[in-house]
């Protein structure tokens, strides 16, 4: 790994820091390298930034519970290790202007396009017409449309039915990516409308796959023992894991979630010089991205028993804050957003911050659901890259917000080990 000196040096430097927006845009650089691939399954990249955090959590003397600091775990998936995507003789850009459904299987076709359009799509005849287009060795192309249209949802549903093995190529105004947890024999190519020109002749396609059915990866846990209730845990959490590559195309993840690793070893920096009264763990969570599989694995497999544990925080996208700051299972927890917001009131560190009731979307639900209280913030902003390549160190730059949600947080973290 190339950023091992520089990596060495950084820790050196400052083995000592808290609320330290450099080295937090440091981490997420580090995080979102050429070696790591986004943080996926390919070249073993999820494991590279696993050893990253562990390295950190050994420079900064947290302990450990397990060898190296990792709790090593299994699960499926599917990678995407070759995409090309030709519309006549132009090549497109993976990530840019197509993506490769997550779990598609191995293609290759090329031939004339057949373009479905939205008039065609309110016929009752559409599917048989793309079946035997298909079987002519044409390549259907199918338009946007109104996913509140009914007749063009039920065509679109017989289309997929009755090309079963083929596959289709659907037109779309935005994309969005994520992690294949299983194969299939078909595929879909899902191309921004924009990069589609009406009078192109020909498509081709290739596209190589590979499914792993037990792949190991990892959480990796460090922790800071309290002075006077050690037994006690306060658990700050954050997957670092991302969506990996697409054939060329790097999935960064610089928002998504290297920022809330980022805000997770700046945590760990200043609790490691600040103890308190309980224990505070710090726990880094793979597969976050396949499907919550790090935190699922953990909360039924816990390295400290679930009843021992006082609070989870959990930190994803932490990298914008000019709108505020959303909390998952606020509604559920009234007390404790109670005194979130009087802090925040008290020292007008963010604009807003929102509640919201329970959600599966992170890492925070399984503790949750077994009952403990758990607090998932994501920061509001301007910031909209979302799940492709742009999700990058180059376009993400912390602001004052990021120092303004490490207090938030902090204070609130102090006052309820000490209340």
């Amino acid at each position: 790994m190339r950023f091992i000196p520089v990596l060495l040096l950084f820790i050196t430097a400052n083995t000592v820091f808290s609320q330290n927006r450099l080295a937090a845009q440091q981490i997420i650089k580090d995080l979102c390298s050429e070696e790591m691939a986004g943080r996926g399954y390919i070249n073993q990249g999820e494991k590279k930034a696993a050893e990253y955090i562990a390295a950190k959590f050994s420079a900064l003397g947290l302990k450990a519970k397990t060898a190296n600091y990792m709790q090593p775990f299994s699960l499926g998936v599917n990678t995407i290790t070759r995409s090309t995507v030709e519309l006549d003789t132009k090549e497109l850009v993976p990530g840019v202007d197509y993506l490769v459904s997550p779990e598609c299987g191995s293609v290759k076709l090329s031939g004339p396009i057949f373009y479905v359009s939205q008039r065609l799509l309110t016929s009752p005849k559409v599917a048989k017409k793309v079946m035997r287009a298909i079987k002519k060795g044409y390549v259907p192309v199918i338009s946007g449309y109104n996913t509140k249209d009914a007749i063009a949802v039920k065509n679109i549903a017989k289309i997929q039915e009755y090309c079963g093995s083929g596959t289709l190529v659907f037109l779309k105004e935005s994309l969005t990516w994520s992690v294949g947890r299983e194969r299939t024999r078909n595929g879909e190519i899902w191309l921004l409308t924009s990069s589609f020109d009406r009078m192109t002749k020909m498509m081709s396609i290739e596209i190589e796959s590979k499914f792993i059915n037990d792949y190991t990866t990892q959480n990796v846990y460090g922790y800071v023992e309290g002075t006077v209730y050690p037994d006690s845990i306060i658990i700050f959490c954050g997957h670092y894991d991302h969506l990996g590559k697409m054939g060329n195309a790097i999935f960064y993840g610089a928002n998504d979630n290297a920022s809330g690793i980022s805000m997770l070893i700046d945590m760990a920096a200043y609790f490691a010089q600040n103890p308190q009264k309980y224990t505070i763990a710090f726990i880094a969570f793979g597969a976050e991205e396949a499907g919550l599989v790090g935190s699922h694995y953990y909360v039924n497999s816990p390295l400290v028993p679930l009843a021992q544990t006082k609070f989870v925080f959990n930190m994803d996208l932490m990298g914008s804050g000019e709108g505020g700051a959303t909390i998952v299972n606020a509604t559920v927890y009234p007390g404790a957003f109670k005194r979130l917001t009087t802090i925040n009131m008290q020292n007008r560190y963010l604009p807003k911050i929102r509640p919201r009731g329970k959600a599966a979307n992170s890492d925070h639900y399984f503790f949750s659901e077994m009952g403990i209280p758990s607090f998932f913030i994501y920061l509001m902003g301007d910031y909209k890259h979302y799940h492709l390549p742009a999700d990058s160190p180059n376009n993400l730059r912390l602001g004052k917000y990021y120092d303004r949600s490490f207090l938030l947080i902090r204070d609130f973290i102090e006052s309820f080990s000490n209340g």
